[in-house]
């Protein structure tokens, strides 16, 4: 599911902050905010920004944000241009996690809530609203790891992904309120530690699949009697060149000969770690690169496979699969989602604090994640 930067919320309780007379922390769904009295009331719909928009400094109406503490009258850069970065910061003892403003500001949103007055009711307007995405309409951009993007330049690409295997986003756990109804109350979920890296497909299509022909063409070992292998980043299909990381990390686990063996066009999902990404987060020694897998999709028939199954099939594989913790039901290690933020603070095997904590319900592979808030005070995210 698309992760929604801008959307319209409902405030849901409002407590007054300590450490200032001018500002109220807000709950909306699973996310605590701190935002200017008058804002709002309890009940009121808002727009709230997650954490990670990139807002233009352009936009007049973001202009009071170099006056907040937040933002220090700072600027974030993001290709090229200038923006506010909304990060995590603490007040009083609480975390505040995004950035909420009137409704009233944004016709681009009002004039959608009134477009679908005109057929709807007015529960049902405000409940197909806060299901949409507004960061286009807004010009608002995900943040990007500067250190992420300089692994693999732009101009090094064959172009976008290919539409055949499904980008890796997940909901967070503030964005999942009915964990703990009698709903999930059987349901188990695999808890993996959420590795801080770069985000890899290596994907193989068959030569007799209709897909093979819709691929750019590649020279070399990429092409196979077979069928076609492709590394990928999270947004672009890379060619097999000298010193690429992410080529170099299928290359090493002989991916090329053991995908084109099993004779299915797979997209083989992970995490590329190492010392020279994401500045290092995970603590790996001076030189050292590794590749996680979480995800194996099976491109023909459109389905990821199980958690169990995806497990089997990466050792049958000889890859490293991320650290599975259990296999539980999620109400027997927890009682609340304020419970799992708890529960994914922790350090990774190289000793470092961990980012989080991923889980997979065993039965319809729906997932989410929880980040560990200490991870992301101490990061500026």
């Amino acid at each position: 599911m698309t992760r929604q930067l801008v959307s319209v919320r409902q405030v849901s309780h409002l407590q007054p902050l300590t450490s200032s007379a001018s500002l109220l922390l807000a709950d909306v769904d699973g996310w605590k905010c701190a935002m200017k009295k008058g804002t709002a009331e309890v009940g009121d719909h808002v727009v709230y920004f997650e954490i990670d928009s990139f807002l233009p400094v352009t936009d007049d109406r973001f202009a009071s944000l170099r006056q907040l503490n937040t933002y220090n009258g700072k600027l974030s850069t993001r290709d090229g241009r200038f923006g506010f970065h909304v990060k995590s910061t603490k007040h009083d003892d609480a975390l505040s996690q995004g950035l909420i403003m009137p409704l009233r500001c944004f016709p681009e949103i009002t004039s959608a809530i009134a477009e679908l007055r005109e057929n709807n009711t007015h529960e049902e307007t405000m409940q197909k609203v806060m299901g949409m995405n507004f960061e286009d309409k807004l010009n608002v951009l995900k943040m990007e790891d500067a250190t992420t993007a300089r692994i693999q330049p732009s101009e090094n690409s064959l172009g976008p992904c290919p539409s055949f295997f499904p980008k890796t986003d997940i909901k967070r756990v503030q964005n999942c309120p009915n964990l703990f109804t009698a709903k999930y109350k059987d349901a188990v979920y695999q808890e993996t530690v959420k590795m801080n890296g770069s985000a890899e497909t290596v994907y193989f299509i068959c030569r007799d699949s209709p897909l093979y022909t819709t691929l750019p063409p590649l020279e070399g070992r990429a092409d196979m009697p077979e069928g076609r292998i492709g590394v990928c980043t999270r947004k672009r299909d890379l060619p097999d060149k000298p010193g690429c990381l992410f080529w170099g990390a299928a290359i090493y686990y002989q991916l090329p000969e053991k995908l084109a063996a099993l004779g299915k066009s797979l997209a083989i999902q992970g995490e590329l770690c190492g010392s020279s990404i994401c500045q290092n987060r995970e603590g790996f020694p001076e030189g050292k690169h590794d590749f996680y897998v979480y995800r194996i999709f099976d491109i023909d028939v459109q389905e990821a496979l199980g958690p169990a199954e995806t497990e089997e099939m990466a050792e049958q594989l000889g890859l490293k699969h991320v650290p599975v913790n259990s296999y539980s039901r999620l109400h027997d290690i927890a009682a609340s989602n304020a419970d799992l933020l708890q529960r994914a603070e922790g350090v990774g095997f190289y000793g470092k604090p961990r980012e989080g904590l991923v889980y997979k319900n065993v039965q319809d592979g729906r997932s989410f994640k929880v980040i560990s808030n200490a991870y992301l005070v101490r990061n500026g995210e």
